[in-house]
């Protein structure tokens, strides 16, 4: 790589800080952001305030004779209170409805979903993909503070379903429906929460509307929270998975993002018409998300990063909309909830800005590029080409195709800085006492040979949005998930391991050789080799290769196909234009027709030449 294509990367990195600092947030929103943490520390204070009671209360229990049954009775009624107590215990009952997309499993305790398995996909490992984290909590529950100070969540209380199928099994097809009820009877069934369900074939979605039913002495604050969890760990690098994890609310109209990347975790609340709250991993999605002119009032977040075994770390989310209650007799609010893949097609079609989830690139600058042109593409190619492998391959030839003008360019324009390099280093030699003449002269030198020195890089920075879109959807689309394509290149979307090391290399971490990696590095050595011959930049020509063989070696080996096959295409386009070019000889520019507009490297040369002679003549250079 050359001195123009360093200062093309350098100019990137100029973007990456500079487009950092415009999103870095103002003080009003850092203000915001506190009011909204200091609101959430009091709403946790509240409830453990609640527990502490709570815990009193069993201790006086229990230092009080009773009889066999009386501490447990004692204990349930101290944690939930006169309303909830005698809803504490049950019996689990379960049963399972299977759609041509999942198999969901729905449970007495919570009257919520206990399991959703994709039957489309499977973990890492080739086991079912089960995305309900059921040890750890089941979705889609109610949270409140209770009349009486109890603070309930009703994933722990028993409701009574209003169906039982046959065999504990339900097998819908085509366009079926399935619709079921979970009562909770708080005093029998005029004082309960319902839950409707509608069970859909065809989709990764279902409707779940929330009846209350004369619970103005019960629910306290006039407000409760539906609430979502993470999506189960599926993929092998749970590193890489935790990095796309994150929590998305679409509030007043726009997207609010909670990343956890600390073990101190994160918190936030937000107040306002509420449509959408997700939580998401690499590859799958949970959605709770408002319908028929129903909105929230709010959202609630909360998200710690967990340390696993081997290095190995997880982000855990729980998230819920706010729905204020006004205290009528009978309330209804209505929600679809969608558990399935991160498929930006179908998050496009049925749920407004939720597509806007997926790791694109950014907004402004990367995003519309993958949208509008690299996924549309790539989906079109795969429509009539099954194996992905053979995708990524045409599909980097006719985006070859597509920056071959500017490639074009910014090869003879490095060709032609090249022959220049015997007459430039005459100029420092000569000029080597007087830096301020050998630049007016190598700018000269640029003007009678019609080169312009940002040739070689100017055409890398245009072309920067579209390899950064290719860089973030190979890294982020599910369409590569588990897609084998040759030899050992079993899944697109994991690195390609053709060696595994017995030991961690130390500084680099690589614990392994990725193929397509080591084969990006070599082709990227061969073009460097064919393109750089100022000997000041040789180490160029060694150093660039390896720092991209050890970055690239645990990317997915999608990403190091499409940039292998990329390197192939670029060497072969180099021996073309060196073949063709490299006998012309310099020839020096003429004016036609007179006077020609002057270029910013003339205009700057007079400039130089300009501050030389007043420097000489003692004037002082005038400001510009």
């Amino acid at each position: 790589m050359d001195r123009n294509a360093v200062i093309g990367f350098i100019l990137i990195a100029v973007l990456f800080v500079a487009w950092m600092l415009y999103n870095s947030p103002s003080a009003e929103e850092i203000q915001k952001q506190q009011a909204q943490q200091e609101l959430a520390t009091k709403q946790a204070q509240k409830a453990a305030e609640a527990e502490k009671v709570a815990g009193e209360e069993h201790g006086k229990a229990e230092t009080a004779p009773a009889a066999t049954d009386s501490s447990d009775q004692s204990m349930e009624s101290s944690r939930y209170g006169k309303w909830f107590s005698h809803l504490a215990k049950g019996e689990d009952q379960s049963f399972t409805v299977q759609t041509e997309k999942y198999t969901a499993t729905f449970s007495t305790k919570g009257g919520s979903i206990k399991r959703w398995v994709l039957n489309d996909f499977t973990t890492w490992n080739d086991k079912p993909l089960q995305l309900i984290d059921w040890k750890r909590s089941s979705d889609y529950n109610l949270v409140f503070a209770s009349s009486d100070g109890r603070f309930i969540d009703t994933k722990d209380l028993f409701f009574r379903l209003s169906k039982y199928p046959s065999g504990g099994r339900v097998v819908l097809k085509d366009s079926m429906t399935y619709s079921f009820d979970a009562i909770l009877p708080v005093r029998g069934d005029s004082i309960a929460i319902i839950k409707h369900y509608v069970i859909r074939s065809g989709g990764y979605d279902m409707d779940m509307d929330i009846e209350i039913l004369n619970m103005a002495d019960v629910i306290a604050n006039y407000e409760y929270q539906v609430t979502i969890h993470s999506p189960a760990h599926t993929e092998r690098n749970s590193v890489e998975e935790a990095s796309f994890s994150e929590t998305d609310v679409m509030v007043n109209g726009s997207r609010e993002t909670v990343n956890a990347d600390d073990a101190e975790g994160e918190k936030a609340t937000f107040d306002g018409e509420t449509e959408w709250v997700s939580v998401k991993n690499k590859y799958f999605l949970d959605v709770l998300t408002v319908r028929d002119g129903f909105m929230g009032s709010g959202a609630y977040v909360e998200g710690k990063m967990h340390k696993l075994r081997n290095e190995g770390q997880r982000e855990i989310y729980e998230a819920g909309i706010k729905v204020k209650y006004r205290g009528e007799r009978r309330e209804v609010s209505k929600f679809t909830a969608y558990i399935g893949p991160l498929d930006y097609n179908i998050l496009a079609q049925q749920y407004k800005g939720l597509e806007q989830v997926l790791s694109l690139g950014w907004a402004f600058v990367v995003r519309p590029f993958s949208e509008y042109l690299v996924m549309p593409l790539f989906h079109f190619l795969h429509s009539f080409i099954p194996n992905y492998g053979i995708v990524i391959i045409i599909f980097s030839i006719l985006i070859k195709l597509l920056l071959y003008p500017l490639t074009k360019s910014s090869m003879r324009s490095m060709q032609k800085m090249q022959k220049l390099q015997p007459l430039m280093t005459e100029l420092r030699e000569k000029y080597k006492d007087d830096q301020q003449k050998q630049n007016v002269e190598t700018m000269k030198l640029y003007k009678d040979y019609g080169v312009n020195p940002a040739g070689g890089c100017l055409p890398m920075v245009l072309q920067m949005p579209i390899l950064f879109a290719l860089f973030s959807i190979f890294r982020s689309t599910i369409d590569l998930r588990h897609q084998p394509f040759i030899s050992w290149m079993g899944d697109l979307s994991a690195p390609d391991i053709l060696v595994t090391l017995p030991f961690k290399i130390p500084v680099l971490g690589m614990s392994f050789i990725s193929g397509l990696a080591l084969l990006m590095a070599i082709t990227m050595f061969v073009q460097q080799k064919m393109s750089v011959k100022d000997p000041r930049q040789k180490s160029m020509v060694y150093m660039m290769p390896v720092m991209f063989w050890v970055m690239f070696n645990s990317f997915p080996s999608g990403l190091n196909l499409y940039y292998f096959m990329f390197n192939i295409l670029s060497i072969g386009q180099q021996y073309l234009i060196n073949k063709r070019h490299q006998d012309e000889p310099l020839v020096k520019v003429t004016p036609k027709n007179g006077k020609k507009k002057q270029s910013w490297s003339e205009r700057a040369m007079a400039s130089m030449q300009e501050k030389a002679k007043e420097q000489k003549s003692g004037k002082k250079p005038r400001k510009f």
